[in-house]
């Protein structure tokens, strides 16, 4: 772990950097330079125990002994309005840390551990105006897909994948597609990631009553053009959103399933009517986050003969070179640097519709989507693979390629899953 005590003040201003005592100001640089999304602080037997999370994956950094490790939670506390003495409830607050041109909001969250605490921090960070579609890592033809469905100025646009995967990203850069400043647009989020410009951003407080549910409520009161739907989690806000997109509003909302066919069978099985999803679902995008290959180190390899499987599994040409990680200075040594999509785009047209109405399972929609043109996640990462965007190991790593597609694919309720299917499904 670096030590940032002397850096601090030639990047951030003198006035800044003096509100902020050495300790936190060391861990949250320390974490920017390593491009950290989150910061985990470990309450352990030795003490503090200090984690990165850099692109999706957890690297041990630093252990703090007992003292170091109560003075840095302290220290965290004062400077997020937390009360200084321990807590024995979590609580949440959250600081500001100026950065060049970026502003970074770091939100603290504390938990008691035992007779201790620890706490998580995550980094979110935004450069000023910028929400660029064409920057995630969409592919020309899928960008002509959502271009057409947020143009469309209607129904109802679902953003699916797990926790962690993109999603907001994914939803604030389809809102900025449309000119904010001469539409009427609100989101209702829990928590707002982000401030989104010429947006009028709910966010859910359970405690004084303002839940997703009376959030949208007030929002359709509220002659909106485009609704935001930070994630439907339950059958009343999955069915608002779903009646909005109906009566000619554009709703872009995020939801828990692995693809496209599977945010069909979360919707549903949230309450709304198949013949209420056909009629208003325009667009499908199912996600995840890989990790970009560090440009300064990557190196050339041969294909394997699993690797020549999985491209002619998809009909795809063989590369004569696959690129593979390294790792340098400029990575610090992971081989990767940064993070791009993998994305499944499902338009909904009149046929596939048809078909959603009519209660279809979910290997049914899959293979109605496969007929017309979609990609799948998978494939769509074995092309960024042959243009050494990503290496196969990291495909590997994030793609099923069928596995747990097959287990989905085998019911529409995500709760009837049965325990040896799953433990088959890792041997």
């Amino acid at each position: 772990m670096t030590t940032a005590t002397q850096e601090c003040p030639t990047r951030f201003g003198e006035g800044i950097i003096a509100s902020y005592p050495d300790p936190l100001r060391t861990c949250i640089w320390n974490a920017i330079v390593e491009k950290a999304t989150d910061v985990h602080l470990h309450c352990v037997a030795e003490g503090l125990r200090v984690l990165h999370r850099v692109d999706g994956i957890v690297h041990p950094k630093l252990m703090l002994s007992a003292t170091e490790g109560r003075k840095l939670l302290n220290q965290l506390k004062t400077a997020s309005g937390l009360n200084f003495v321990r807590s024995f409830i979590p609580t949440e607050g959250q600081l500001v840390w100026p950065d060049g041109d970026t502003r970074w909001e770091v939100r603290v969250t504390l938990t008691p551990v035992r007779d201790r605490e620890s706490a998580h921090l995550r980094l979110l960070s935004v450069p000023r105006n910028q929400w660029d579609i064409s920057g995630i890592g969409f592919h020309a033809v899928d960008q002509e897909k959502v271009a057409a469905a947020v143009g469309s100025l209607s129904g109802l646009v679902l953003i699916t994948g797990a926790t962690g995967s993109g999603k907001t990203t994914t939803m604030y850069s389809l809102a900025s597609l449309m000119d904010l400043r001469t539409t009427t647009t609100y989101s209702i989020e829990d928590p707002v990631e982000f401030r989104l410009p010429y947006v009028q951003q709910i966010e859910v407080d359970e405690q004084h009553g303002l839940t997703m549910y009376e959030g949208l409520r007030t929002i359709l009161r509220m002659d909106p053009d485009l609704i935001l739907v930070g994630e439907i989690r339950d059958a009343d806000s999955a069915m608002v959103a779903a009646r909005a997109a109906l009566s000619g509003r554009l709703v872009l909302a995020t939801i828990h399933a692995q693809d496209a066919a599977g945010a069909i069978d979360a919707i549903h099985y949230l309450g709304v009517p198949y013949h209420v999803i056909g009629s208003s679902l325009r667009l499908i995008i199912a996600q995840n986050l890989i990790r970009r290959l560090c440009p300064d180190c990557t190196q050339p390899r041969e294909p394997g003969d699993g690797d020549r499987e999985l491209f002619s599994q998809f009909a795809m040409e063989i590369p004569e070179n696959l690129m593979q990680p390294v790792g340098c200075p400029e990575c610090h040594s992971y081989g990767y640097r940064g993070r791009t999509g993998v994305f499944e785009v499902a338009g909904i047209d009149d046929e596939v519709a048809t078909f959603i109405r009519s209660g279809a399972h979910h290997r049914e929609i899959t293979d109605c989507l496969r007929k017309k043109g979609t990609r799948s996640m998978a494939q769509d990462g074995l092309e960024k693979v042959a243009l050494g965007i990503t290496s196969m190991e990291e495909i590997r790593r994030v793609c099923t390629f069928g596995r747990g597609i097959e287990l989905m694919r085998r019911t529409t309720d995500p709760l009837s899953l049965d325990i040896e299917d799953l433990t088959r499904s890792e041997v």
